[in-house]
């Protein structure tokens, strides 16, 4: 080993490591029984690069790299410098010559995502890298383009089409810890499974744009779709200044499965999303100053996906852009199996969650919403589906202050029904729900300036069961079944305790149930209570109640007066023996009339008492 191999060895020490973890388990079990020697990793030095931003360095960076095809670790090392390119340097592909371990080449530079140390200066309008080898992984390089251009790509990274076979699909590449700088488009993937970490993307158009092969598709099973289309890591990056930080593109998007994009940043950028996608997770990402469109715009696709602990929105009154939604679900998407809980959403100028179509099996829950409706159109809600909506759980969230205060914060174009909406809280003056079609199977919480509302919905056998779980033999006049009371915590004026309500109470030790109403008297405070059970109707200690109106009324009486309702002779019922009733005698006097089975017999009456 000469000085130059000691020096460059030393170097790239630090960043071997973790360069071969990309590698797969496979290669972190042969890197652990044998340790890289990294002395062989070669560098554009070696084949003549200046990087001092004025030589052209295309050549001996390509050279580098082919010259790898030889040796064992497969690392292409940049010192800190400017390399400057002129036309596409290219990874190759050549699983097909036998020699598959070429696939796993490492291009490192020394710079982090906060700083550029080993730069490639794309001095052209086209793509910088096109990485054809499967398995390969680029970390610490800065790619920057020139401004304005339409057609700078950073890394271009699909199989050779070409190759026999050529398994276009397979790709697995690592993008770790590098910067895109003016790229139209940082990173276009195309085929399965990329790891995207750590790295800064800004000012440019397209930061991450994923796709799948046209041709060439190899192996069986999950290798192709709709299966074939997963394995995605997009994490802890910085998107700044973008058009979107990720769009997945092409006629089979909509099997864009096994994402799981988290920790974003995008800051003064228009979208962090846009495009088809399914069975994933967005989490923890932050979005500041969205404009342009939705913050998360699903297109197609649609099911089976998370949003949780993410902050989207846009700038408060000195940030100046608002996107129009912060999660969207376009009419073509199918939302169904939807999660989106604990999320933050702010500065929205319609509303922060929309679903363009229908909306099924959907849970809304623990999200703080703030200025929202920023455009003070009634249309827009908190929460609005333009369809039917079967199965939606819209509980626990902070629905801030609407500007339009008759509009409710979940807004429905269609029919609701099977669906849960507690425990919110909300301020205007229209409830929580506007709904065109209010069907079967609902529970809603209508919370007013009084008590809280709770609606049932359906057709037939509503009720709202609450299900005893004690055990043992009840004990007669517990309240051993639940109640709903009214009671007062006031010291004065009406005082402490309860006013009225109902209770459920076991009648006997059978558990045979018992409905007590109750009232608090009017002046000692206490508590009477009118119990209905087997035995029909028992009234309180006063001995009396009335059920019934004033015209036509009955009076449960335990030693009480009786009063029957006067009723015309044309009006009686057929004769039955022992029916008491009062009617008009010839005279338009009241007479008590009693029944023999056979007609009807008026009795007079004596003299006054």
């Amino acid at each position: 080993m000469n000085r130059r191999h000691l020096l460059r060895a030393a170097g790239i020490a630090g960043i071997t490591g973790a360069a071969v973890g990309g590698f797969g388990s496979s290669a972190q079990a042969a890197a652990r029984a044998e340790p890289v020697d990294v002395a062989n990793a070669t560098t554009p030095q070696d084949f003549g690069a200046v990087a001092d931003g004025v030589a052209d360095d295309t050549g001996p960076i390509q050279k580098a790299i082919d010259a790898q095809r030889e040796r064992k670790n497969k690392i292409v090392y940049f010192p800190p410098g400017t390399y400057r390119i002129t036309k596409t340097v290219v990874v190759p592909d050549v699983e097909s010559a036998g020699d598959g371990h070429f696939n796993r080449l490492v291009l490192a530079g020394a710079g982090t995502m906060g700083s550029r140390t080993s730069i490639i200066d794309v001095d052209f309008d086209g793509t910088a890298m096109e990485v054809q080898a499967p398995l390969a992984a680029v970390r610490g390089l800065a790619f920057v383009a020139p401004p304005s251009l339409k057609k700078t790509v950073g890394l271009r990274i699909n199989r050779d089409p070409g190759a026999v076979p050529p398994n276009t699909d397979d790709m697995d590449a690592t993008v770790t810890e590098c910067t895109f700088i003016e790229f139209y488009t940082a990173v276009r993937q195309v085929g399965r499974g990329l790891v995207f970490t750590n790295n800064l993307v800004a000012v440019g158009d397209v930061g991450l744009e994923i796709s799948w092969p046209t041709s060439g598709v190899g192996g069986d099973g999950v290798h192709v779709l709709p299966y074939g289309m997963r394995k995605w890591l997009i994490e802890g990056n910085h998107f700044h200044s973008m058009g979107t930080a990720i769009i997945t593109s092409g006629a089979d998007a909509h099997n864009f499965r096994g994402a799981v994009i988290a920790n974003n940043i995008l800051d003064i950028g228009k979208r962090l999303f846009s495009g088809s996608i399914i069975n994933s997770t967005f989490a923890g990402n932050v979005v500041e100053n969205g404009t342009g469109g939705a913050i998360v715009s699903v297109t197609t696709g649609g099911t089976n996906l998370t949003f949780t602990g993410n902050i989207l929105g846009g700038g408060d009154p000195g940030g100046g852009a608002r996107p129009p939604h912060a999660i969207e679900f376009r009419p073509e998407a199918k939302a169904q199996h939807v999660t989106i809980t604990g999320n933050g959403f702010n500065w929205i100028e319609g509303s922060p969650v929309y679903f363009g179509g229908p909306a099924s099996e959907v849970t809304v829950s623990a999200n703080t919403f703030e200025n929202w409706n920023l455009l003070k159109e009634e249309r827009w809600s908190a929460l609005r589906i333009n369809g039917d909506v079967a199965g939606v759980a819209v509980m626990g969230n902070a629905f801030g202050d609407n500007p339009v205060e008759t509009s409710p914060p979940v807004r429905v174009i269609g029919k609701l029904t099977g669906s849960t909406i507690v425990g919110n809280t909300f301020e205007n003056t229209a409830g929580v729900l506007y709904a065109e079609t209010v069907g079967d199977g609902n529970y809603i919480e209508r919370r007013g300036p009084g008590a809280n509302k709770h609606e049932l919905t359906a057709s037939k056998n509503a009720a709202l069961v609450v299900r005893a779980t004690t055990t043992g033999t009840p004990d007669v006049g517990s309240d051993a079944y639940g109640s709903f009371v009214a009671a007062s915590d006031q010291a004065a004026g009406a005082g402490p305790g309860v006013k009225g309500g109902v209770r459920v109470v076991p009648a006997n030790e059978s558990g045979a149930a018992a409905v007590e109403l109750l009232c608090a008297t009017n002046s000692t405070n206490g508590v009477a209570a009118l119990r209905v059970d087997i035995n029909g109707l028992v009234p309180t200690a006063d001995n009396a109640r009335d059920v019934g109106s004033a015209e036509k009324r009955v009076r449960t009486v335990y030693a009480h007066s009786l009063q029957l309702a006067t009723v015309a002779a044309a009006d009686l019922p057929e004769p039955k023996a022992g029916a008491v009733a009062m009617v008009h005698d010839a005279a338009d006097n009241p007479v008590l009339a009693i029944s023999d089975g056979k007609g009807w017999r008026h009795l007079p009456l004596g003299a006054r008492i």
